[in-house]
């Protein structure tokens, strides 16, 4: 019997062994899934146009008309909330997929080539990871313009150390398996093993690394919003309306900050709870 087929039988063992996510984790997941489909259906679940502006209207309470009121524009609070969920949730999607993409080809390559490559490799992923992630996109969004795409962009380069040093360094302990030096002998070629072997079982943990980067990234854009660097208004993003808020509080009306920060919290606290139940699965699964 081969080293292959005893690591392949092992693996129902280890996911009856598994006790799931937990109450807590599918709470998280139900969360997500509902703000992803309000994302979706923002165009049609919006009750008012979010950009309409009725100056007559402003700083309304709760009412009919306006559940959770108006800003200081007499713009429809809940419109813009459900149609800001749009650019607050694709931007970081964007961010994770880019930067898990390009972080994966990087760290398996380096894991796999080794030496010099290797070396060179570490040295450039060091480098990036002197740049706070806000800080690269401030710099990025002042060289060329402020918007979504240029804070998107420096993001994705600030995360790439992140995800490569995790999945190189795993990458590496993959690498050093028995059945990877009998997968060798065999003469398989090395992208069917870094594909189909190396990045497969290494799966739970970029879903894990993925999960939690999307909190940080939700934070990061809102942050740079925030700023008056990404997201531009009056274009309806949570970001955005925590920092056009921002005056109202000193005028007693602090509704859309607060609205816009709670949903930022909660999003951001739903992907770190599940990443970090991600992170647990794939830590009992490599044991």
């Amino acid at each position: 019997m081969t080293t292959l087929t005893l690591r392949r039988r092992a693996l129902p063992r280890v996911a009856r062994t598994d006790p799931g996510l937990g109450p807590v984790g599918w709470t998280a997941i139900g969360v997500i899934a509902l703000l992803a489909l309000i994302a979706v259906l923002a165009p049609w679940l919006a009750p008012h146009d979010p950009n309409n502006i009725s100056l007559l209207d402003a700083n309304l309470g709760s009412s009919g008309d306006h559940l959770l009121g108006t800003d200081a524009s007499g713009r429809d609070l809940l419109s813009r909330l459900l149609v800001g969920a749009r650019s607050s949730l694709i931007g970081p999607l964007l961010v994770v997929v880019l930067a898990t993409a390009l972080g994966l080809t990087v760290a398996i390559v380096s894991a796999w080539l080794g030496g010099w490559v290797d070396a060179v490799v570490s040295r450039i992923l060091d480098i990036l990871f002197a740049f706070p992630g806000v800080l690269l996109a401030v710099l990025v969004v002042a060289v060329f313009r402020a918007g979504l795409g240029a804070a998107v962009a420096a993001l994705v380069i600030a995360y790439i150390p992140y995800i490569a040093r995790t999945v190189r360094s795993a990458a590496l302990r993959e690498k050093s398996q028995p059945y990877i030096t009998a997968l060798t002998i065999q003469g398989v070629g090395a992208p069917a093993i870094c594909v189909r072997h190396i990045l497969a079982n290494l799966m739970p943990l970029i879903v894990a690394q993925s999960t939690l980067t999307f909190g940080y990234a939700m934070v990061d854009l809102a942050a740079v919003s925030f700023l008056g660097l990404g997201v531009q208004p009056p274009t309806a993003d949570w970001g955005v309306m925590v920092s056009t808020g921002q005056p109202s509080i000193l005028n007693g009306y602090p509704q859309e900050s607060l609205y816009a920060s709670a949903l930022i919290v909660l999003a951001v606290g739903a992907f770190n709870i599940l990443g970090d139940r991600f992170t647990e699965r794939s830590q009992r699964s490599t044991r």
